[in-house]
């Protein structure tokens, strides 16, 4: 089961990712961190932004929505 997990997180959020870059430009605009809000509050699928779960648990959480924003504000790492 734990080897499942992880080949999840590897697809929700690759090595490098920005937490919350639902188009895979490497920046987190304030449409995909509204959309991390909908996915959240369970009025969008966690289809809509993969990269939103970036544990890959199958549902978006506050310290998620919280580095999706602060990735908004301050940019994404590096790769």
């Amino acid at each position: 089961r734990w080897a499942m997990t992880m080949t999840a997180w590897a697809v929700a959020s690759p090595v490098g990712a920005c937490t919350g870059d639902c188009g895979g430009d490497g920046t987190v605009t304030v449409d995909e961190v509204v959309t991390g809000v909908n996915i959240a509050l369970g009025q969008a699928p966690i289809s809509e932004c993969g990269a939103m779960d970036a544990d890959g648990s199958g549902a978006v959480t506050v310290d998620e929505l919280i580095t999706a924003l602060n990735g908004a504000l301050t940019g994404c790492p590096p790769p």
